[in-house]
């Protein structure tokens, strides 16, 4: 992929606290006009990618390249063409909701006024209350506002859905879906809600203690990592884990379940050699996928 295709690049970045690494050489290509979920247990370093992005950090080391800009002598120009949601929101408690938004429709030189307050209808936002009396869900609706505010070509959000319930959630996965990559614009999220990532996502990243373990695009990914559950009229096949593919091999009883990646075909077929074997092939939702590479990046 050329370098004129990618919204977002980064080269082996580090990034240390302390003496201690958060970020161990992360590697990240997030193509223009996609939708990227970034995936990983509390602590994995998804916060802190997010934050060297927009420069609000410093990497110890590497480059980083967003929007074919440098991630740290650009950053102003980066900040004018990125929407931001953080983790948490924290506003001035005595500000009331109208205020917070035209101070940082001031801080933009565009600023979509009339999808700002669509989206405030949309999300019920009132104008007149203090931030400080809004409950966790809104102050989340009310970060989404503000980083769409500014027409962004770039969309970063992280946990973009705390503290909304379902049907909330699913609204907002709508508008972003069919209003900012209907758009063409490019969305990097990270987020927990992993069965809403497999809905809107066109590719995911794995992170683990600081390190990017898989990124692939999501059709490919669920296409390609399978499970296979065999079991053998005789005795069973002594080298399972030596096939092409297998990543683990685990035995039920009289069964076994193979953890196939990207080799099913030949793997079934090796199966078929056995008179008397019986299998069947298991699709995995991304959370199912997800569990088992972050569960090995942990050993």
């Amino acid at each position: 992929m050329q370098e004129s295709d990618l919204a977002v690049r980064t080269n082996g970045i580090t990034k240390s606290f302390r003496g201690r690494p958060a970020l161990n050489g992360v590697n990240l290509e997030v193509p223009r006009g996609s939708v990227f979920a970034l995936l990983g247990p509390n602590g994995a370093g998804k916060t802190t990618t997010i934050r060297i992005l927009l420069n609000l950090l410093w990497p110890t080391s590497g480059k980083i390249e967003v929007l074919g800009l440098d991630g740290v002598a650009e950053s102003l120009e980066i900040r004018r063409k990125v929407g931001y949601q953080a983790e948490i929101q924290q506003f001035y408690n005595r500000a009331v909701v109208e205020e917070v938004i035209n101070l940082c429709r001031s801080l933009y030189p565009r600023w979509n006024s009339d999808r700002v307050k669509r989206y405030c209808d949309i999300f019920e936002l009132p104008a007149r209350v203090r931030t400080a009396e809004l409950s966790k869900g809104k102050l989340t609706l009310l970060g989404l506002v503000l980083a769409v505010g500014p027409d962004p070509e770039l969309l970063l959000l992280d946990e973009p859905f705390s503290g909304l319930d379902p049907l909330r959630r699913r609204q907002v996965l709508q508008l972003l879906v069919e209003e900012m990559a209907g758009e063409g614009r490019t969305i990097l999220v990270s987020s927990h809600q992993l069965q809403d990532m497999e809905r809107i996502a066109d590719r995911v990243a794995f992170m683990v203690r600081g390190r990017i373990i898989l990124a692939q695009a999501v059709d490919d990914l669920l296409g390609g990592e399978k499970k296979v559950r065999v079991s053998f009229a005789g005795p069973p096949a002594e080298d399972m884990e030596r096939w092409p593919g297998v990543r683990s091999v685990v035995r039920e009883g009289s069964r076994f379940l193979i953890t196939v990646s990207g080799h099913v075909d030949e793997v079934t077929g090796k199966l078929k050699k056995y008179d008397g074997a019986a299998y069947e092939v298991l699709d995995q939702s991304l959370e199912d996928i997800f569990v088992d590479y972050a569960g090995e990046g942990l050993k």
